[in-house]
């Protein structure tokens, strides 16, 4: 039987025991019958209800911009064809369990393709089966984590065979290019990610094709634009101002930012801070206000108290960097698993530039683009899963040059034993 053939079958197992794996947990924990409205799914219903993309509060508030339009409209039509019931639920946690069993499937043939070997695609798609970093997101199916995830695996797969083969020279990329649109119309912040690329690449890039290698970045940011135009448009038609991506940056950089704010989601919006998503009085100023200029009164209120408190947004600034990296837990056994993952991924990157200098850079590229928003809003678990398989991956390679080590230790000391007898008939 050929290799390859096998990593197939183990593939096709790995989908099945991730997929089986979080049905069973998301049975557990009661997400079949007991349903949680946020904004995304709050959005979907209005879509379904009153035939508007907004409504995303606690009130029906109008039109919006809270969310980026991909998702929510996904989880509209499911809404059209099942209700608003617990036949849509199930649907939408089949679905998401799906693309997350996915993603875990294809690690291995994603670490075979990066020439990191075929014992680290075991082993990572291993962990990816058995690793469950954010609960809500990965099996609720109300956040877009496991498609942003699949996006940015698919991505990174396909970035790394153009730059290898240079198939930017010769080839059409129009599909590469109208999935970073697609992906950035799922998640902006992928935006720093593609910059990151470009950039490397032009300086990467010989300077005799340097000319041709700007022709084709230039392309795609163009189809980058043309994915985001229709939605630009839409909000320009119904706010009077041009709004690419989201509106609530505002709004999250003053939750997070000011008198008495905590690092994380929970304690902000569970003790310490209104959020219109949950407070009558604030979601009524979004209806008096209009969505726009609500954020924009937010915004400005959070840059004053920026301003005039430089050490305790410095501090917080740290805490959250903290922990996007090393995520607080529950309990110790949690907090000591996701310090392991990342600690470890740590030294699998190191590692990694020694193997797969190309990938490193890659995977180095993403870790500094894609937290920098996040280091300056409260932390989520949900706001690292997009790119939490990459550490999976370099935790695999640290976990299979660490297996190899011991083998050829073992091998060694067992040579010196068979050495050792020998010597002494002589």
């Amino acid at each position: 039987m050929r290799p390859d053939t096998d990593l197939k079958r183990f593939s096709v197992a790995i989908f099945f025991l991730a997929f089986g794996l979080r049905l069973l947990v998301a049975w557990k924990a009661g997400f079949f019958s007991k349903f949680l409205p946020d904004e995304m799914v709050r959005i979907a219903l209005s879509l379904v209800k009153y035939h508007e993309y907004g409504n995303p509060y606690i009130i029906r508030t109008g039109p919006t911009a809270h969310e980026m339009p991909v998702y929510p409209i996904f989880m509209s039509l499911i809404y059209f064809a099942f209700g608003s019931g617990a036949a849509a639920e199930a649907i939408k946690i089949l679905l998401g369990c799906a693309a997350t069993a996915l993603r875990c499937s294809l690690l291995p043939r994603f670490c075979l393709a990066a020439g990191l070997g075929r014992s680290v695609g075991i082993i990572s798609g291993i962990l990816g089966t058995v690793y469950i970093s954010a609960l809500q997101t990965e099996l609720r199916g109300n956040w877009d984590g496991p498609w942003q995830s699949l996006a940015l695996l698919t991505l990174m797969w396909m970035t790394i065979s153009i730059w290898r083969e240079r198939s930017w020279m010769q080839h059409n990329l129009l599909l590469y290019m109208i999935l970073w649109g697609t992906a950035i119309l799922l998640q902006p912040a992928f935006l720093p990610i593609l910059a990151g690329f470009l950039l490397a690449g032009l300086i990467a890039a010989p300077v005799d094709t340097r000319p041709r290698y700007l022709q084709r970045s230039m392309a795609l940011l163009l189809v980058v634009f043309a994915c985001l135009a229709p939605w630009t448009i839409r909000n320009y038609l119904r706010f009077g101002k041009v709004i690419p991506t989201r509106s609530n940056f505002g709004l999250e950089l003053w939750i997070s930012n000011g008198p008495e704010r905590a690092f994380d989601m929970k304690t902000n919006l569970g003790f310490k801070v209104p959020h219109p998503s949950t407070n009558l009085s604030e979601a009524q100023l979004v209806l008096q206000m209009g969505e726009v200029q609500y954020n924009q009164i937010k915004l400005r209120e959070a840059e004053t108290w920026i301003r005039s408190h430089p050490g305790e947004f410095a501090r917080l600034t740290s805490l959250r960097f903290l922990a996007f990296w090393f995520p607080p837990a529950r309990n110790i056994f949690d907090r000591a698993l996701s310090l392991g993952l990342t600690l470890l991924a740590l030294v699998g990157l190191g590692l990694m530039f020694r193997r797969q200098h190309l990938v490193a850079a890659l995977f180095s590229l993403g870790w500094i683009g894609f937290p920098l928003i996040y280091y300056v809003i409260q932390w989520s678990s949900k706001y690292r899963y997009a790119m939490e398989w990459q550490l999976l991956v370099c935790a695999a390679l640290t976990i299979s040059s660490a297996l190899n080590a011991l083998r050829r230790g073992s091998r060694d000391s067992g040579e010196q034993l068979i050495r050792k007898p020998e010597a002494r008939a002589a």
